[in-house]
């Protein structure tokens, strides 16, 4: 009889022990969606889909559904977009030199590169003054180049001067943005420095400024839309509807060619021919198809050159940070 009330009691307890606990649900392990998103505008050399995104209001629309706001941020230099990723101001770099994506990757900026945005090698090269003091790559030995250091810039050069058996050391490299590099080569100060569409044609047109060497062969001139890596972590469905998003504006592009690309000259400041005539040198598809290998031959290369440390694994730095699973399926 007590064995029997003992047992009765602790099937009590047990049940009403198992009542007290809390049932774990799917719905406790999803994150809170955020208040906002944060992107990076860059209109230039040509960013065609950002610029019709903007004017149509693209993103504002469709995370407006949710009540998330949709924040651009006017970020065009490299190094900025990085230091608000890390910062955690941003979660979009939406036109990213690859380049600086590498070595930002390589230094710790945990990061992720989730489509393409461009390629344009054609639309870079290096320049020099019409004065004739530079003819070819290896007259720039002992002169002054202008240039953003750690950019798809900085590597054509390495890689321009090390088709003539030069290196960075052979001459004065002086880390300086594209549009004050252009002034900087008009007014003399600097005798060479590489420029991307539209600066480019701009240069040229003055007189003062010639074409040297293009990026074609040398680089691949590819810009990249990265994400940080725990918004995509925590946000991998917001993360595909932003991919979402921006194929819709390179369809409505190609589909509105003419509108898109009086937007273009308009956001630009440039003359409707001068958009007409670059935009064929431009590559907007979003697919990573040669992306990784494309990544891991120029991180090779860094390597070699002594801007990634020689104990970093770069397989597993470029593996970790190019991700095409978020990419649309249609």
């Amino acid at each position: 009889m007590f064995r029997s009330k003992m047992f009765f009691v602790l099937a009590l307890f047990t049940i009403l022990l198992a009542g007290c606990t809390p049932l774990k649900t799917s719905n406790q392990s999803l994150p809170e969606q955020p208040k906002t998103i944060n992107a990076s505008y860059v209109s230039r050399p040509i960013n065609v889909p950002s610029i019709v995104a903007q004017e149509k209001k693209l993103f504002e629309s469709e995370f407006q559904k949710d009540g998330i706001e949709f924040k651009w941020h006017d970020i065009s230099v490299p190094s900025n977009q990085l230091e608000a990723l890390a910062a955690k101001s941003l979660d979009f770099a939406n036109s990213l030199n690859y380049v600086s994506a590498i070595l930002a990757k390589a230094n710790g900026n945990d990061l992720k590169i989730v489509a393409s945005y461009s390629r344009f090698p054609k639309g870079i090269n290096l320049v020099v003054k019409t004065d004739g003091s530079v003819n070819t790559v290896a007259d720039l030995k002992g002169k002054k180049i202008a240039l953003q250091k750690g950019t798809m810039l900085h590597e054509m050069l390495i890689r321009a001067l090390a088709d003539v058996q030069l290196t960075t050391q052979d001459l004065e490299l002086i880390n300086m943005d594209s549009t004050a590099a252009t002034a900087a080569l008009a007014a003399g100060h600097v005798d060479a420095t590489i420029l991307p569409e539209p600066l480019l044609s701009k240069a040229v047109a003055t007189g003062k400024i010639k074409k040297l060497n293009s990026a074609e062969g040398l680089i691949p001139g590819l810009a990249v839309i990265a994400v940080r890596s725990e918004f995509a972590q925590t946000q991998p469905e917001l993360v595909k509807r932003y991919l979402n998003v921006h194929k819709a504006s390179i369809d409505w592009s190609e589909a509105n060619i003419e509108e898109a690309l009086t937007m273009t000259a308009q956001k630009n400041q440039m003359d409707i021919k001068a958009v007409k005539a670059l935009y064929p040198i431009f590559n907007f598809e979003m697919n990573l198809d040669e992306v990784k290998s494309d990544l891991l031959k120029s991180a090779s290369f860094l390597q070699k050159e002594g801007m990634i440390r020689s104990d970093v694994d770069i397989n597993k730095v470029i593996n970790d940070l190019v991700d095409p699973s978020y990419l649309p399926t249609t």
